[in-house]
């Protein structure tokens, strides 16, 4: 909002709330709060959220150290590997049942030394993946064979770099498949287009989605290049025994990551991506959805480099860089020293080494030619001829599978995002009709539970440290700074805003925004509330918000120490509650926007002392984020495989017989919902409150304008 829109909806605001009798605009007796009233911190903590997060990894990476420290045999390792490919099995979900590749060449160019086919092959049903197939001239009998998987570029195997080592390895010998992963090259999803740069906007947006419905993308992904494995052994040209993967950055992620599903794979040379997360965070780095796994590092296992264990002790190169931004070379050689140790311990330590060139994060061509040299000599070929040489390359569209450049484009492919919907609709979880009391009662006994389990929530909040602060008057309100700390290393800034004629009297409104506490310097309601109506208001920024911002959402820090945000601000505002319930006389009301809204509808759900619920702009329900075609809605709202489970309608109709008013609430694209969508989406809820006598506790707007807005917040909080 600018500031030309913020003075707009002021007053706008303060007409509504002069129509609807506040005292303090008819009388002209303006309070005038501002952002410098609301805020309590000395200064903002912008370092809060990324020192809580590092030494909570901290932590878990020095268990997880002190866990490696006691490895020492080679039947040590290899516990320790099936340790690792258990999880990332559990991670990743089932993969599908083997179908038919139903693989076609649909173009052929003949060059010096090599042959390329363009190949379309079916990794699932209907399900399309493009890929490039280099074949030495000449070959003979079966020969050795090589999967490039290709990291974060837009043009995926018609990429420069990615063809000259493709047409460089059929050169010296292999049978080189390259593959376009999902969001690259002619798998890029075109609806993506304006929310980022490819194939990172579709790994984020179908990441997201997956998470929630409780797959991963990964899933998808590594199921993709299995299935690639399986077309390379099916090819006459190819010994199945001899068969290397490589790639870069994001193609040297999945190099790593595949290894713990793909026996099949003899060498692995994974350039510029395995590292150590504990690095990372220090370096302040993050990632993509598809290489993260949620409570990995709670569980002793770093995605980033740990499942190159699953792989001892067969032929591995780390293909490094020094001035790699994304990847920390301490951190390399952190892997490298525990890799060395595996591999020493099962007497075979010239099958592992880690290089290190000058050169920034890319396949630069000294790389190329050091993994053209470890892929000789464990595959066999000629090792004088390690040297890439120069050549032409295709253009881009020559490369191409599809006559227009898009699988999605007149070949009837399945797109990823129904593989998600696939799922969802097999796992959504049955609920009965709540119509009776004994049902309301086994509802929420099951809710509760479920909240506890997907949020990692315990069943009593513990109750936090809370510390007066500072008083001080705005007009005729008096304004007393709190500070909670629900544990360690975390502060929630609060201002109580009472009249400055009675402290301490009335019941209490609980208030949160996604932007802060500073919100309400825009809200002349709260005069209303408080002058007139007699509230006390307890304003409170949410972890990561208002004065502790930024919370850092999208570094998956969180994710993979095994406590989501959106988990995290639930428990902060169940410590709350706790604290009003055993300090103030009287069951509290909430009033909060934004995704702090659908925190609070939740943390309500779990506590008996909220007897009523203001939500403005909530999200629809956790399924809409799932079932729209492009999601706006970033990392903060991620909970894995809530949707497993349960969703929003369930927790709304666990609130009987509490007032719940909803005012504009969002669908998962971040646009206003209809009233049809609002039917559709909480029909279970109201037939609750119909069937247990409390029709008008439930209320949905959608869609109002200021004026109607400030008469529904009135209302909602006076009507008994």
């Amino acid at each position: 909002m600018n500031a030309q829109d913020g003075v707009v909806r002021t007053v706008l605001l303060r007409l509504a709330a002069s129509a609807l009798g506040s005292e303090a605009w008819v009388k002209g007796e303006e309070t005038g709060l501002t952002p410098a009233d609301l805020n309590v911190l000395d200064m903002p903590a912008k370092n809060m959220m990324k020192d809580y997060l590092t030494s909570l990894v901290d932590e878990q990476f020095a268990r997880r150290e002190a866990a490696l420290s006691k490895l020492h045999t080679a039947e040590d390792w290899t516990r320790h590997a099936e340790n690792i490919r258990r999880s990332m099995a559990a991670w990743a979900g089932d993969f599908p049942e083997r179908t038919p590749l139903n693989a076609r060449v649909t173009g052929r160019i003949e060059r010096r030394g090599y042959v390329l086919e363009k190949i379309l092959f079916e990794s699932r049903p209907g399900f399309l993946v493009s890929a490039n197939l280099y074949l030495p001239k000449g070959a003979g009998e079966r020969g050795p064979a090589v999967l490039n998987v290709i990291g974060h570029s837009p043009a995926g195997k018609a990429t420069d770099k990615v063809q000259r080592r493709s047409i460089a390895q059929a050169q010296k010998g292999f049978v080189a498949l390259t593959i376009d992963a999902i969001g690259q090259g002619e798998r890029q999803i075109r609806e993506y287009a304006t929310y980022g740069k490819p194939p990172g906007n579709a790994h984020q947006i179908l990441g997201r989605q997956a998470f929630l419905v409780g797959t991963h993308v990964f899933n998808f992904m590594a199921w993709d290049v299995i299935r690639a494995v399986d077309y390379l052994v099916s090819r006459p040209e190819v010994d199945p025994a001899r068969i290397a993967c490589t790639g870069c950055s994001g193609g040297g992620m999945m190099t790593t990551y595949i290894l713990p599903f793909e026996p099949r794979i003899t060498v692995a040379i994974p350039a510029c991506n395995p590292n150590t997360w504990s690095h990372r965070v220090h370096a302040n780095l993050a990632t993509d959805h598809e290489q993260v796994f949620p409570s990995a590092f709670a569980a002793g296992i770093d995605p980033r480099g740990d499942p190159l264990f699953c792989h001892v002790p067969k032929p591995l190169l780390i293909n490094a860089t020094s001035n790699d931004n994304l990847n920390p070379t301490a951190g390399v050689w952190e892997l490298n020293g525990w890799l060395e140790k595996a591999y020493a311990s099962h007497h075979e330590p010239e099958r592992f080494k880690t290089t290190m060139v000058e050169a920034p994060h890319g396949y630069n061509l000294e790389q190329r030619e050091i993994a053209y040299a470890w892929m000789l000599n464990w595959l066999g070929g000629d090792e004088d001829s390690i040297r890439e040489g120069y050549f032409p390359i295709e253009d881009e569209s020559d490369t191409w599978c599809t006559t227009e450049g898009n699988i999605y484009v007149g070949q009837d492919s399945r797109q990823p995002h129904e593989l998600i919907l696939d799922y969802l609709h097999d796992h959504r979880p049955s609920w009965p009709p709540v119509n009776t009391q004994q049902k309301l009662v086994q509802h929420r006994a099951r809710l509760k539970s479920l909240i506890g389990t997907v949020l990692g929530l315990p069943d009593q909040a513990p109750l936090p440290k809370v510390t007066e602060r500072a008083r001080k008057s705005s007009g005729r309100l008096r304004l007393t700074s709190v500070i909670v700390t629900p544990e360690e290393g975390i502060v929630l800034p609060g201002l109580w805003i009472e009249s400055g004629d009675e402290r301490g009297q009335g019941p209490v409104i609980l208030y949160m925004h996604d932007r802060g506490k500073a919100n309400l310097a825009d809200e002349p309601l709260v005069e209303r509330l408080v002058l007139s109506e007699g509230f006390r208001i307890l304003a409170v920024d949410l972890r990561g918000m208002g004065e502790t911002a930024p919370g850092l959402e999208g570094k998956f820090w969180d994710f993979l120490a095994g406590r989501p945000i959106f988990a995290q601000r639930v428990a902060d505002i169940r410590s709350v509650l706790r604290w009003l319930s055993e300090t103030q006389a009287g069951r509290v009301q909430i009033w909060a926007q934004g995704v702090s809204a659908t925190c609070a509808s939740i943390a309500a759900a779990m506590d008996e002392n909220v007897s009523g619920l203001l939500l403005e702009e909530p999200l629809l329900s956790f399924e809409n984020v799932g079932t729209v075609d492009v999601p706006t809605y970033r990392d903060d709202i991620l909970v894995p495989g809530i949707l497993e489970r349960f969703d929003l309608p369930q927790v709304y109709q666990a609130g009987v017989p509490r007032r719940v008013t909803l005012i504009n609430p969002l669908r998962g694209d971040q646009r206003p919902v209809s009233g049809g969508e609002i039917t559709a989406a909480y029909q279970h809820v109201s037939k609750t409150y119909e069937s247990l006598g409390q029709p008008a506790g439930w209320r949905v707007f959608a869609q109002i304008d200021e004026r109607e807005r400030s008469k529904q917040i009135i209302s909602a909080f006076i009507t008994p």
